[in-house]
């Protein structure tokens, strides 16, 4: 109708007669029918929230193609509408959504110290069932879905899964990563992403506003990169290699640490002692490592946050060491004014008058403990004198000559039959006089 109208009006045409188009009812049924196209969903201008954990939201990704190392299919995703900060958890069925959501609602509200009020999902029945409702009901939390076959209503997250997976295709691609590794990928995307990405209307990280600080980012390194693991668990000979070779994995949100693949034992571990080769990725070409100024590693692992909830920097604290009073004398370190542990210390009266009259309360002496003086004598009692005295001063040599001396005249040779030992009388005493220590400790009875 509309492309008519205009074709009327600019006379374009010929033939066609003065028709008034007004468009004030829909068309036909079957004019309606066949140009029918879902509606627009405008982009978000404003903010809905003003602080975490206010709404969130929540979807599913899965089954995978390949199963995780540690034997799951499927990704649980939580995004904050506010902070956008986002928590990824990894099940091997869907089953377990409704357990998985209750521990993180109990550890994130306890960690920010405040409720969650909303949360927002789709309709898929791993959302939609009576465990969630039911522990929704119990915490209250209102619970709030999308309309049917609309995931755009639920578009924060569903965005934030696809840039998930495109990230981490692109790791595992870096330097030809197995795909068994798609859930640590996935986990390093969404950790990387935390600290880099800014929220697009308030222009911070999602890390910096959940923390109040901006993220440091020095301890970063390329996923999938070769690594020096320095094996601490067994003692090693001293030609022995003293590491292991595996590729990075990720970061440890429990301790100040990375995870990595150790080749050598075919498992991940999570180690402080390790060195990167990131040399020989599809960047080796373009960047030269070995020219960038960048901080060293032990420094900037200091930097690295610890939590999977809520992760925080551990912050430097500053011990004060409580300064004596005044008048315990200056305190300068001159070594007129140390007192040494074993003299006699001595305040004359005036000068403890005086300090008092400053002070205006009553001070008493020093009390110092009694020392306990001991005299050594150069000659020693015969009677604590062990050995001859004329014999003189035994080194270690005479002993070692006198021990070789009599060893010579043992014999180290033992039988390796029965027979052998009872033709030997020295075993066979042996062996009565074991016996009869049996009878005599009264150890069993024969």
């Amino acid at each position: 109708m509309n492309t008519l109208k205009k074709v009327m009006k600019k006379d374009l045409v010929r033939g066609l007669k003065d028709i008034t188009f007004e468009k004030d009812k829909l068309c036909s049924a079957y004019c309606q029918a066949d140009k029918q196209v879902a509606n627009t969903y405008p982009n978000k201008t404003f903010m809905s929230t003003s602080r975490p954990l206010e709404l969130l939201h929540m979807d599913l990704f899965g089954p995978t193609t390949y199963t995780s190392i540690g034997g799951n299919n499927y990704g649980f995703v939580i995004v904050d509408d506010f902070s956008r900060y986002t928590w990824v958890y990894f099940l091997e069925d869907k089953t377990e959504v409704a357990h998985i959501f209750s521990k993180f609602a109990k550890r994130a509200q306890n960690e920010f110290n405040t409720s969650i009020v909303k949360i927002r999902s789709d309709n898929g029945r791993e959302f939609d069932n009576t465990n969630i409702e039911e522990y929704c009901d119990k915490v209250r939390i209102k619970h709030e879905f999308s309309a049917t076959y609309t995931p755009q209503q639920n578009g924060v997250v569903k965005r934030k899964n696809r840039t998930l997976i495109t990230l981490a295709r692109s790791m595992l691609d870096e330097y030809g990563t197995s795909e068994k590794f798609w859930a640590e990928a996935i986990n390093t995307a969404c950790y990387a992403s935390n600290q880099l990405y800014p929220h697009r209307l308030l222009d911070k990280t999602p890390y910096e506003l959940l923390n109040g600080k901006k993220p440091n980012i020095s301890y970063f390194r390329v996923f999938g990169c070769k690594c020096y693991i320095y094996e601490k668990r067994q003692h090693l000979d001293k030609f022995q290699r003293h590491c292991d070779i595996g590729f990075l994995l990720g970061y440890s949100s429990k301790s100040k640490a990375y995870r990595v693949f150790n080749n050598a034992t075919g498992m991940v571990e999570e180690t402080y002692d390790v060195e990167f080769d990131e040399s020989n990725g599809s960047q080796g070409a373009h960047v030269d490592v070995m020219d960038i100024d960048e901080e060293p590693l032990v420094e900037a692992m200091k930097n690295m946050p610890i939590g999977d909830i809520k992760p925080k920097e551990d912050e430097d604290e500053v011990q004060t060491i409580d300064q004596p009073s005044s008048f315990m004398g200056p305190q300068d370190g001159s070594e007129q004014d140390k007192i040494l542990p074993n003299e006699d210390v001595h305040v004359p009266q005036e000068q403890i008058d005086e300090q008092a009259q400053d002070v205006g309360t009553p001070v008493q002496a020093p009390q110092v403990a009694p020392q306990r003086r001991s005299q050594l004598t150069s000659v020693h009692p015969k009677e604590l004198i062990i050995g001859s005295p004329t014999r003189g001063v035994t080194t270690r040599s005479h002993n070692t000559a006198a021990f070789v001396q009599a060893y010579s005249f043992v014999s180290s040779i033992e039988p390796s039959t029965i027979d052998q030992a009872l033709s030997d009388p020295d075993w066979v005493n042996a062996m009565h006089e074991e016996l009869n220590n049996f009878t005599r400790n009264e150890v069993w009875t024969l």
